[in-house]
């Protein structure tokens, strides 16, 4: 039932929240012990997760950290039903029960391989994107949700060659298949191997936020609080560089 839904899944918070007291309880005077379980979108995973993780083991060695690379809708719904302690990712703002933190803003851009034929401009005005070849997010992912609204803005209706799951992926296919991506400009950061280029977009509305997502009550939650702390300290600087 649905009652019998929300039950569980606060159940299963607050057993999780048990289980790291008890942790902490047992463990040395001062030190931190339990589990971490962290989101992360695949657009930041590359970006922050290696120094992020590097970090806070070596500050916190007794809390074991599971880190998984989801969607921020899907981290949203794990935080709620007790399945995931904290998040990086887009804010959307949409759930009452989660405490968004932004720790960075970024634009979408057009990224393109270097045989795309506008790969040397500088700035493109949004409303030249209608009919352009580009692959895409599927709209399980925020990041499509909101490019898409951004072309139903400037009536803009591109061409979709494919669809692909995998950032990875659609980055790679963009020089073989001479199409581009509608995303932030920070997909490229940790992936300059690649060889891409983000080019400005002229347009309304293009910015979004990046930061935390946690439930509104996580303060209790002591690994949380670390990774927290760390994480608004240490993203700002790592996006700067």
């Amino acid at each position: 039932t649905p009652r019998g839904l929300i039950f569980q899944e606060h159940a299963r918070a607050l057993l999780h929240q048990l289980e790291n007291l008890l942790h902490e309880l047992n463990g040395e005077p001062g030190e931190l012990r339990g589990a971490l379980r962290l989101g992360v979108i695949p657009v930041l995973n590359v970006l922050l997760v290696p120094q992020l993780l590097g970090a806070f083991v070596a500050d916190h060695p007794a809390i074991s950290v599971t880190v998984e690379e989801i969607s921020s809708t899907e981290i949203e719904t794990a935080l709620e039903e007790g399945r995931m302690d904290v998040g990086l990712g887009v804010l959307t703002r949409h759930s009452p029960n989660l405490r968004y933190e932004r720790l960075c803003t970024d634009q979408f851009a057009l990224i393109v391989a270097q045989n795309h034929p506008w790969a040397n401009r500088r700035v493109i005005d949004f409303p030249k994107l209608h009919q352009q070849r580009l692959l895409q997010l599927p709209d399980s992912f925020v990041m499509r949700r909101m490019s898409d609204e951004i072309c139903r803005k400037h009536q803009v209706r591109p061409h979709m060659i494919a669809e692909i799951n995998a950032i990875e992926t659609l980055l790679r296919s963009l020089g073989p298949s001479q199409a581009a991506a509608l995303m932030p400009k920070i997909a490229l950061r940790g992936r300059e191997n690649l060889k891409l280029r983000a080019i400005r977009l002229h347009g309304k509305n293009l910015g979004l936020d990046i930061g935390l997502l946690r439930l509104s009550d996580s303060a209790a939650n002591t690994a949380v609080a670390a990774f927290t702390s760390l994480a608004k300290a240490t993203v700002p600087k790592l996006v700067k560089r």
